[in-house]
């Protein structure tokens, strides 16, 4: 395979010129020549690979190209590195649109327990020995901890304070493989497995050691929760089966971590999970909304949104849980590069002000460049996964709610959980339509229920079997194969 001559600039940097073998992807090339990126590693669905060819060596624009781009920008040059393949000598100005850094929220709230805000009680390191555990939320895009004394966790469920000693956040280092959990799955199939679970064994490690140095002891426990695939992926078990019909985990239940063989620290715990998709991290929001009683005869609902969307109900007796891959579309297009809350409240006002009508269709005089507000742009591309994400849940929620025979007027509360939903402006989810209007008067978000519940887990033993029993009992539907969910997803596309 003879080899072509790539020369990359980029602003802020000195001009490399590149031997890459003929037919290799750009994407790769860079990669491989310290041009780090965090994107969707070669679906072309971000659009945060961009490239600009000098001169004429542009190739012919693919169908990825033409969604990413402007037909000017397309004239102009550009591309995205992972849909194109080095074919001749060229050169390249590397334009990549960095995701942004995204806060972990510790925070929760709003009607979880006794406590009137419910949020934690900074409180400082006492000079006795009180014992304390460390909470993780072993999150796709960040990783939350929180240091919390052993005592307050009863004192919690008895309507107390949670007395948190000191928190910690991050990003996920295995974003650098893919912001997506499939982009992680594919390239532990392509033998990264051991660097997948290298990389967040060490941030683990670090969060923990910077709490431990601050409270100037050891924890009395660690326990972490993440979605199947994440625990999957730190615990270096085989992820093949999770990428493949029909989804097999190796271990639903509640797991040990051993960093090292010889490892002597105190014990590192995985809460169980429910499914493939309704991981351990949902688990311990539902313990801590309290879904976790037999009898459950209330009819509530769960709502879990981020790089994918996990949804519960219960009532009569049942406990149903499903979820839906949203990608990248709640947390902001990529020439928007906006969070997701920030994007639903701008696609409210654009159907207030009639730049975009009910189908989602921007005005003519957008259409080809997108609207701009200050340093903000809203493409049609942005626009229309939005819609595909935001009706997958709707027409979730509806669906569970059809299994336990219930209507909008059944339903009690609707919790909202997660960072998505923490900063949430409710009134303009509803009028997207991200859930049917008749529940937004019942919607409370909040927070980070994931860290909680896994503080309530790892705290209070009794509570382990009450969750172990919900992950046992609870049912999990399918979407793709309910009947009428393609036509009912359809009916939810419009705003």
């Amino acid at each position: 395979m003879s080899e072509k001559k790539v020369t990359v600039r980029q602003e802020g940097k000195e001009d490399k010129v590149i031997d890459a073998p003929e037919g290799a992807v750009f994407l790769q090339v860079l990669k491989m020549n310290g041009y780090s990126l965090v994107c969707c590693n070669g679906k072309g669905t971000c659009g945060r690979c961009r490239i600009r060819f000098c001169g004429n060596g542009a190739p012919l624009p693919g169908a990825a190209d033409r969604i990413a781009f402007t037909a000017e920008q397309l004239r102009g040059g550009y591309r995205l590195a992972c849909m194109n393949r080095v074919r001749q000598d060229c050169c390249i100005q590397v334009e990549f649109v960095e995701s942004r850094q995204v806060e972990a929220v510790t925070a929760y709230k709003g009607g979880i327990t006794k406590p009137a805000e419910g949020k934690p009680e900074e409180k400082a390191m006492p000079g006795g020995d009180e014992p304390y555990i460390i909470a993780v939320d072993l999150g796709t895009t960040t990783i939350a901890m929180q240091a919390v004394a052993l005592s307050s966790v009863r004192e919690w469920q008895r309507g107390g304070n949670l007395h948190v000693f000191g928190e910690y956040s991050c990003m996920n280092p295995q974003r650098q493989w893919g912001s997506d959990v499939l982009s992680r799955l594919q390239a532990a199939a392509d033998g990264q497995a051991e660097k997948l679970a290298e990389a967040v064994r060490t941030a683990l490690a670090e969060g923990i050691g910077q709490l431990g140095r601050k409270l100037g002891k050891a924890p009395q426990g660690i326990w972490a929760a993440g979605n199947t695939a994440m625990e999957h992926l730190l615990m270096g078990l085989d992820t093949a089966s999770l990428g493949r019909y029909p989804f097999t985990p190796v271990s639903l239940e509640e797991m040990e971590l051993l960093p090292e063989p010889e490892y002597k620290g105190p014990r590192i715990g995985l809460l169980p999970g429910i499914s493939a998709f309704v991981g351990a991290d949902i688990a311990a929001g539902l313990l801590a909304c309290g879904f976790g009683e037999r009898r459950e005869e209330s009819c509530r609902l769960f709502i879990d949104l981020g790089t994918n969307g996990e949804m519960a109900a219960a009532g009569k007796g049942r406990l149903i849980c499903t979820a839906t891959a949203a990608g990248p579309a709640f947390e902001g297009g990529a020439a928007a590069n906006v969070p997701g809350t920030d994007m639903i409240a701008l696609l409210a006002e654009m159907l207030e002000t009639g730049i975009i009508d009910e189908s989602g269709l921007l005005e003519d005089a957008y259409f080809e460049k997108g609207w701009q507000k200050g340093a903000l742009r809203i493409t049609q591309q942005d626009i229309r996964a939005l819609q595909m994400a935001k009706a997958a849940v709707c027409a979730g929620v509806e669906l569970l709610m059809e299994a336990l025979e219930i209507g909008a007027s059944d339903v009690e509360q609707v919790f909202l959980a997660g960072g998505f939903g923490y900063y949430l402006d409710v009134e303009k989810a509803a009028r997207i339509g991200l859930f049917p209007a008749e529940l937004a008067d019942k919607v409370t978000a909040v927070g980070n229920t994931s860290l909680l519940g896994t503080c309530l887990y790892g705290g209070d033993p009794s509570l382990r079997e009450k969750t172990k029993d919900l992950c046992r009992r609870a049912e999990v539907m399918n979407l793709a194969e309910q009947p009428g969910f393609e036509e009912r997803y359809l009916g939810r596309l419009n705003f």
